[in-house]
């Protein structure tokens, strides 16, 4: 064939076909119908990794429920304290030791003539050791109306009335003239409108909000301290769990990227805090800080200094302890994806084009690594609030008055057999916390992980 292909050789080419092929004509250049339109149209709308994440998050139907019974939690913590009359620290003398939904006598008496009058002041309501109002001057604000006036000695047991219509609007009942949800006798109240400027105001209430919870043996509503608590024990947990993301994410990151004896030396270093029992080194931090931070807490002005000191230095020293010893499996876990994405062509091409070892981890490793990353850090919540929990219950952990779901728990374990509403309340709040939580990490890690998708 004298080096050429013949016109039966598999190889030939014929020129017209090729000439008939790339020659283009008029009709090639009429727009498309409709019909082709369609044709050519996506069939599926394409979708990103976290909306894709999200589909499949909300078709786990366990982690969907456990996701609203925490939300629910959360507007518990953090929006119940604000809808009832109650604090944390607010003692009622009239009312130590109450079951769920009890009332004392004092406030049987005042729930009697609440439907009675617009609005009342009770000394057996008022928050304290002392429920007695002292001697001095006092105004109530009513639909944008000053009512003023002056108590010349002390007032204890009896409750200031307002009735906007009656000819003494201001009336002083004493709780002994309270029979049947009316009173015999009253002592009016002269006011003026305009208030002193050392006046107190007093606030009126229109009904007794129930204990939900019982109280204590120091007259403080259980519901209000279960509220804080798991507000308390649920900021302790994802503040926790932000400081081992950051701290283990740089570290293993760093690690992973670098290789060689610097990985080397930063994995024994790893394995060495492992075998550190981080009880331990709580009880040794709070020893060594506990005089610093007393005398720090006392001399700083700042409101987050004082916000920190009202937690107690166990909460400080369980912080150090997360900074200190639980970051290491966020490392390894971190580390692992950092010594497989390494080898990829992106890291390489960034590497080639001059990229520091800061930039790369900042834009490509770590963001590919973001999956295990958020359900490791999901999974850490509940189990520096468990930690928390355990020290406060063993006196390590919040100060009093402030209360965690640890703290309530212990407090209640010396008048279990009289009172086990005080340990139930409490125990089962911090259970669903920490079970709702292991269910949504297990749903992330469902959905997040590649590997797994459906």
């Amino acid at each position: 064939m004298n080096g050429r292909f013949s016109k039966f050789s598999p190889f030939h080419v014929d020129p017209e076909k090729i000439e008939k092929t790339f020659s283009l004509t008029a009709e090639d250049f009429v727009p498309a119908n409709d019909e082709e339109k369609a044709a050519m149209e996506e069939k599926h709308k394409s979708v990103s990794y976290w909306r894709d994440a999200w589909r499949r998050f909300r078709s786990n139907t366990v982690s969907m429920v456990a996701l609203v019974i925490f939300i629910i939690c959360l507007l518990f913590a953090f929006l119940g304290p604000a809808l009832i009359p109650y604090s944390y620290d607010d003692q009622y003398r009239t009312s130590q030791k109450m079951g769920p939904f009890e009332y004392s006598k004092g406030e049987e008496l005042i729930k009697s003539i609440a439907d009675s009058c617009d609005g009342f002041y009770a000394t057996a309501l008022r928050a304290g050791s002392i429920t007695a109002l002292n001697k001095g001057n006092y105004f109530i604000k009513d639909k944008g109306k000053i009512y003023a006036f002056t108590l010349d000695g002390a007032l204890e047991k009896s409750v200031i009335v307002l009735r906007r219509d009656d000819k003494d609007p201001l009336i002083i009942v004493k709780e002994d003239d309270i029979k049947n949800g009316s009173w015999s006798k009253y002592e009016a109240i002269s006011y003026t409108d305009t208030a002193a400027e050392d006046a107190m105001k007093l606030e009126l209430s229109t009904g007794v909000f129930p204990h939900v919870f019982g109280t204590d043996s120091a007259g403080r509503d259980l519901m209000a301290r279960t509220m804080y608590g798991t507000r308390v024990s649920i900021i302790i947990g994802v503040m926790a769990a932000i400081i081992v993301l950051i701290i283990g994410a740089t570290y293993g990151a760093i690690s992973g990227l670098s290789g060689g004896k610097v990985d080397f030396v930063m994995m024994r270093i790893v394995e060495l805090i492992y075998s550190i029992p981080e009880v331990l080194v709580v009880l040794l931090l709070q020893v060594v800080l506990k005089d610093p931070l007393t005398e720090w807490f006392s001399s700083s002005s700042s409101g987050f200094v004082k916000a920190m000191s009202s937690l107690g230095s166990g909460i400080i020293s369980i912080f150090i302890t997360f900074a200190l010893l639980y970051w290491v499996t966020m490392a390894r876990i971190v580390r692992g994806q950092v010594l497989q994405l390494k080898q990829q062509e992106y890291v390489t091409a960034a590497t080639a084009l001059g990229a520091s070892n800061g930039r790369i981890i900042r834009r490509h490793l770590l963001p590919n690594c973001v999956g295990s990353v958020v359900i490791t850090t999901c999974l850490q919540i509940p189990s520096a609030i468990f930690l928390e929990s355990f020290l406060s219950f063993l006196g390590l952990g919040v100060s009093a008055p402030m209360a965690s779901l640890g703290s309530l728990c212990s407090d209640a374990l010396e008048t279990i057999q009289l009172y086990p509403y005080r340990l139930i309340f409490p125990g089962i709040v911090l259970t669903i916390v920490i079970l709702t939580l292991n269910l949504i990490g297990d749903g992330l890690r469902d959905s997040l992980d590649p590997r797994l998708k459906k």
